[in-house]
């Protein structure tokens, strides 16, 4: 028990930082729930597929403008945190890079409003949408991760989620009001940017200019290869909202985002199995413990699964209620991923990073969209195209990832030495 808090003391600030952002996690993931039962019977589920269909969209716009920051400029802030000239570099250079990727996102949309019906006939609600982009912006997550204080951003996200949430119950009382519900979000962001904002350029000091182009050049070429990565993963992961909306409709769309969330909920406690073991399996090394993991972390999600399987009438009258039980397909189907990931999880993750196998964990990652959208111009060309194929195609492009990760794996003998130094 000694040795437990002398090990806490000793890496407090490292405890600290992953409590926090576990928890901006969780908040992200169990707050709209609260307001899911209520939003979801009130809008019906046409109007509520329709604004998760507009967030599918405008995410794409999102991916390019965050552009892989996330990853590169948390890295760079975390290297150069005690010397605040640098990191008034990097802030600046990447606020700057990614607005001017805003408004080159803002001409690459347009021609969608005039050419795309989905988006011409809900103008409106696509621009209140763009809250996602603007979010992307002034809520500079890299800078708070960087120098390991997620507390500031933890508490605002609490604050501004539980603000929404509750004014979602006050505004919203029937289908006329679904603006309100970007309206809200976007509300929220600002309030959310200008405290970040303010901690970053008044508390700490941090101060922004317009960098020289030859920075501003490099920050962003250290980011493309993180971006494209991105793109693989949002590919597989977020397209089949935008397919079942273009192709089968809104309830649909309404059907698959339950499943999504409840799979979202569900994928928590891996993700954060990951995040602590990363660290000493990083440091050490040793295979033995990995496995252990593995064999740990597979049955756990089995179980999740087969608790799924049984409780999941259960859960779905509870979040969306009785109109929401055509979803339980999709919900079980998505729920076959649990196991998966866990196994591509413990190969990619916490084998082939720590082993120095960066590239080609990103080349899987990126062949995994080439690989689902084959099959999605298989199902088109057939003529097969539902909501519970396009779950079937995840599921396979998903265990497809786990074979080509364990593959790689056993090829190396990485699964096999008992541990390392190197």
């Amino acid at each position: 028990m000694k040795n437990i808090k002398k090990s806490i003391l000793n890496n407090k600030s490292l405890v600290e930082n992953f409590s926090y952002l576990s928890l901006l996690q969780a908040f992200n993931l169990v707050l709209p729930l609260l307001s899911y039962p209520y939003l979801i019977r009130v809008l019906g589920t046409t109007i509520y597929g329709k604004i998760i269909f507009a967030q599918a969209i405008i995410g794409y716009l999102t991916l390019l403008v965050g552009f892989g920051f996330s990853i590169t400029a948390t890295k760079e802030i975390s290297i150069h945190r005690k010397n605040k000239k640098k990191i008034s570099e990097i802030v600046s250079s990447v606020l700057v890079i990614k607005v001017l990727l805003l408004f080159f996102s803002f001409f690459f949309f347009l021609p969608f409003f005039f050419f795309f019906n989905q988006v011409s006939e809900n103008k409106i609600l696509y621009i209140m949408t763009l809250w996602l982009c603007i979010y992307e912006i002034f809520f500079p997550v890299f800078y708070f991760q960087g120098i390991e204080k997620m507390k500031y951003i933890s508490i605002i996200t609490l604050i501004v989620r539980c603000l929404f949430v509750a004014l979602i119950f006050v505004f919203i009382r029937n289908e006329s009001d679904y603006l309100y519900v970007p309206l809200l979000n976007l509300s929220g962001t600002i309030l959310a940017g200008l405290a970040s904002m303010y901690i970053i350029f008044y508390k700490h000091k941090i101060r922004f200019y317009f960098p020289e182009l030859k920075v501003l050049k490099y920050y962003f070429k250290e980011s493309i290869p993180v971006f494209l990565s991105n793109i693989s993963i949002q590919i597989y992961v977020s397209t089949n909202k935008v397919l079942i909306g273009s192709f089968l409709g809104m309830t649909e769309v309404s059907y698959y985002d339950l499943g999504e969330k409840i799979l979202n909920i569900l994928r928590i406690p891996q993700g954060i199995i990951s995040q602590s073991v990363f660290p000493k399996i990083s440091l050490e090394k040793n295979i033995s413990f990995i496995k252990k993991t593995f064999n740990y972390s597979l049955a756990f999600n089995f179980v999740l699964f087969l608790l799924l399987v049984v409780f999941s009438d259960a859960i779905i009258k509870i979040l969306g209620g009785q109109e929401m039980l055509p979803a339980k397909g999709v919900v079980i189907l998505l729920g076959l991923t649990l196991p998966i990931v866990a196994i591509s999880n413990v190969f990619g993750t916490l084998v082939m990073i720590p082993f120095g196998m960066n590239k080609l964990f990103s080349k899987i990652i990126m062949f995994s969209g080439v690989i689902f959208i084959i099959q999605f111009l298989f199902l088109w060309i057939l003529n097969l195209i539902t909501i519970y194929t396009l779950c079937i195609i995840t599921v396979i492009t998903e265990l497809f990832v786990s074979f080509l990760m364990y593959y790689y794996c056993k090829k190396n003998n990485l699964w096999t030495i008992k541990s390392t130094t190197i």
